[in-house]
Protein backbone atom coordinates (compact mmCIF):
# COMPACT_ATOMS: atom_id res chain seq x y z
CA UNK A 1 0.00 0.00 0.00
CA UNK A 2 2.82 2.21 0.95
CA UNK A 3 4.30 1.87 -2.62
CA UNK A 4 1.10 2.55 -4.21
CA UNK A 5 0.54 5.58 -1.75
CA UNK A 6 3.44 7.23 -2.66
CA UNK A 7 3.38 6.93 -6.76
CA UNK A 8 -0.22 8.42 -6.14
CA UNK A 9 1.95 11.41 -3.76
CA UNK A 10 -0.96 10.94 -1.35
CA UNK A 11 0.98 11.66 2.20
CA UNK A 12 0.61 9.08 5.57
CA UNK A 13 1.86 8.48 8.59
CA UNK A 14 5.17 6.88 9.28
CA UNK A 15 3.58 4.05 11.85
CA UNK A 16 2.91 0.31 10.82
CA UNK A 17 -0.67 -0.42 9.81
CA UNK A 18 -2.21 -4.10 9.00
CA UNK A 19 -6.21 -4.87 8.89
CA UNK A 20 -7.81 -5.56 11.40
CA UNK A 21 -9.15 -8.41 13.82
CA UNK A 22 -12.59 -9.30 13.63
CA UNK A 23 -12.32 -8.94 17.48
CA UNK A 24 -11.13 -5.19 17.02
CA UNK A 25 -14.10 -4.74 14.13
CA UNK A 26 -16.72 -5.94 16.92
CA UNK A 27 -15.38 -3.54 19.31
CA UNK A 28 -15.17 -0.51 17.07
CA UNK A 29 -19.00 -1.38 16.17
CA UNK A 30 -19.71 -1.39 19.81
CA UNK A 31 -18.19 2.15 20.86
CA UNK A 32 -20.95 3.76 17.95
CA UNK A 33 -22.84 4.98 20.71
CA UNK A 34 -25.98 6.63 18.74
CA UNK A 35 -26.18 3.72 16.14
CA UNK A 36 -27.97 0.41 15.71
CA UNK A 37 -25.49 -2.22 14.77
CA UNK A 38 -27.13 -5.48 13.38
CA UNK A 39 -24.40 -8.43 13.02
CA UNK A 40 -25.05 -11.39 9.90
CA UNK A 41 -22.43 -13.76 10.89
CA UNK A 42 -22.33 -16.91 8.76
CA UNK A 43 -19.46 -18.45 10.34
CA UNK A 44 -15.59 -19.27 9.68
CA UNK A 45 -14.96 -18.93 6.15
CA UNK A 46 -18.43 -16.87 4.91
CA UNK A 47 -19.64 -13.76 4.54
CA UNK A 48 -19.91 -11.56 7.56
CA UNK A 49 -22.00 -7.90 7.85
CA UNK A 50 -22.66 -5.79 10.25
CA UNK A 51 -25.80 -3.10 9.28
CA UNK A 52 -24.44 0.44 10.86
CA UNK A 53 -27.71 2.69 10.99
CA UNK A 54 -28.23 5.81 13.07
CA UNK A 55 -30.76 5.70 15.85
CA UNK A 56 -32.84 8.28 13.85
CA UNK A 57 -33.65 5.99 11.06
CA UNK A 58 -31.92 5.78 7.84
CA UNK A 59 -33.92 8.38 6.34
CA UNK A 60 -32.62 11.02 8.40
CA UNK A 61 -29.29 9.79 9.94
CA UNK A 62 -26.12 8.08 8.53
CA UNK A 63 -26.11 4.57 7.46
CA UNK A 64 -23.78 2.04 5.58
CA UNK A 65 -22.90 -1.69 5.74
CA UNK A 66 -19.44 -3.30 6.73
CA UNK A 67 -18.91 -6.12 4.55
CA UNK A 68 -16.37 -9.42 4.87
CA UNK A 69 -16.32 -11.48 2.11
CA UNK A 70 -14.34 -14.89 4.14
CA UNK A 71 -15.10 -13.99 7.70
CA UNK A 72 -11.69 -15.87 9.59
CA UNK A 73 -12.45 -15.32 13.11
CA UNK A 74 -12.05 -12.90 15.48
CA UNK A 75 -8.36 -13.50 16.00
CA UNK A 76 -7.20 -13.32 12.17
CA UNK A 77 -7.31 -10.08 10.30
CA UNK A 78 -9.91 -9.29 8.15
CA UNK A 79 -9.94 -7.61 4.66
CA UNK A 80 -13.41 -5.42 5.13
CA UNK A 81 -15.11 -3.18 2.56
CA UNK A 82 -17.97 -0.79 2.74
CA UNK A 83 -21.33 -0.93 0.62
CA UNK A 84 -22.97 2.21 0.37
CA UNK A 85 -23.33 4.70 3.48
CA UNK A 86 -22.59 8.16 4.40
CA UNK A 87 -18.84 8.64 4.25
CA UNK A 88 -18.84 10.50 7.69
CA UNK A 89 -19.77 7.24 9.39
CA UNK A 90 -17.86 4.83 7.03
CA UNK A 91 -14.75 7.86 8.10
CA UNK A 92 -15.98 7.34 11.63
CA UNK A 93 -15.84 3.39 12.05
CA UNK A 94 -11.84 3.49 10.12
CA UNK A 95 -10.98 6.14 12.55
CA UNK A 96 -11.97 4.02 15.99
CA UNK A 97 -10.01 0.84 14.07
CA UNK A 98 -7.23 3.37 13.18
CA UNK A 99 -6.58 3.98 16.99
CA UNK A 100 -4.96 -0.22 17.08
CA UNK A 101 -4.61 -0.74 13.55
CA UNK A 102 -2.40 2.46 12.50
CA UNK A 103 -3.37 3.92 9.38
CA UNK A 104 -6.17 3.16 6.81
CA UNK A 105 -6.93 3.98 3.53
CA UNK A 106 -10.18 4.76 2.34
CA UNK A 107 -10.74 4.58 -1.81
CA UNK A 108 -13.98 5.03 -2.64
CA UNK A 109 -15.54 2.79 -5.53
CA UNK A 110 -17.24 6.00 -7.10
CA UNK A 111 -13.89 7.81 -7.74
CA UNK A 112 -12.22 10.63 -6.03
CA UNK A 113 -9.22 10.51 -4.15
CA UNK A 114 -7.96 8.10 -1.49
CA UNK A 115 -8.03 9.37 2.13
CA UNK A 116 -5.67 8.04 4.76
CA UNK A 117 -7.47 7.19 7.95
CA UNK A 118 -5.04 7.62 11.46
CA UNK A 119 -5.89 8.68 14.79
Amino acid sequence: MRKWLDEQDIAYPAGPSRFPTGAEIKLALATLSTYDVKITDNGLGAYWQASIVHKDGGHNGPWTLLNISNYSGDDMPQELSFEKGWESLITEVLQHLSVTCGPLVLIADTGGEPIVIAT
